[in-house]
């Protein structure tokens, strides 16, 4: 081992990193922990700041041939694989860790214009947030919002499921559900809630102009708080099947949305034409 390999699980940065993965609230320049060579990428071609790089020793001298591109290949920081093991969050590490910070987007400027907004409303499996946020960038959402009660996206499992998304899409939250809902209907943009009990099919609601898709947790859905909805659709299934998985349902939405918006150049393969009524 090198003289800078980190060796004790007292070592006052391992405990900081413990600590971090534990709990990282959105407080306006809050720090994430990300894993594996792709999402440490990400994060240095996304511009943001990584505060440190920590390897296991069996790939530190592997890694350090790589440019980082803004980490200092120079400076990442070795660890004992035993040690790096027991930090790691995935099943079979790829033996890099990087903490990066990751400013909360302010709200005023996401509600200018006609953006296309998805709310997050009290979810809770990271899982679902990060596939959420890959959805809402692939679709041409402009932003994430999230509301009180919802899992950080700055939990190690949902930057892992956005494959880099929530570097890049402005995020806000966590806000109050009533207070954001009153910002949104000032800024003349529309609340349409996504619910396995919706009144409108998907394929015939309008989604043009300001707008936001409101989602929920499959189990809570959408509870008060939000007050009356402009719509509430739904994507309708087949028999026995009661409701879709929330990134599921959203994806599905979103990409008729993206359809309606005409934003063909970012979605390869949607239809020509911009009737809300016709069919994917």
């Amino acid at each position: 081992m090198t003289p800078e390999t980190i060796t004790s699980s007292a070592n006052r940065r391992i405990q900081r990193l413990r600590a971090l993965m534990r709990r990282s609230p959105l407080d306006g320049a809050a720090l994430a922990v990300v894993e594996g060579p792709k999402l440490v990428r990400e994060a240095c071609r996304s511009g943001l700041e990584v505060e440190e790089v920590l390897v296991a020793s069996s790939k530190l001298a592997a890694f350090r041939e790589e440019d980082w591109s803004g980490t200092a290949g120079d400076e990442l920081c070795g660890v004992s694989d035993s040690l790096f093991h027991s930090l790691s969050d995935t099943v079979t590490s790829q033996g890099i860790l990087a903490v990066v910070r990751m400013p909360a987007a302010p709200l005023n400027p996401l509600l200018a214009g006609e953006p296309l907004l998805l709310v997050v409303h009290q979810v809770q499996d990271p899982g679902n947030l990060g596939t959420l946020a890959r959805s809402a960038e692939a679709f041409g959402a402009t932003a994430l919002l999230l509301t009180a009660r919802t899992v950080s996206p700055l939990n190690p499992k949902a930057v892992r499921a956005s494959s880099g998304s929530l570097f890049r899409l402005p995020v806000a939250g966590p806000l109050a559900p009533g207070s954001l809902a009153q910002r949104l209907r000032r800024s003349r943009i529309r609340l349409v809630a996504a619910m396995p009990d919706g009144t409108t099919d998907f394929r015939q609601a309008d989604y043009r102009g300001g707008l936001a898709l409101v989602v929920g947790s499959e189990g809570g859905g959408i509870p008060p708080g939000l007050g009356a909805f402009d719509d509430e659709i739904r994507v309708p299934t087949a028999k026995g099947i009661d409701s879709l998985n929330v990134a599921a349902a959203a994806a599905i939405v979103l990409c008729e949305a993206a359809r309606q918006r005409d934003c063909r150049e970012d979605v390869p393969g949607l239809a020509q034409s911009t009737d809300p009524g016709q069919p994917l």
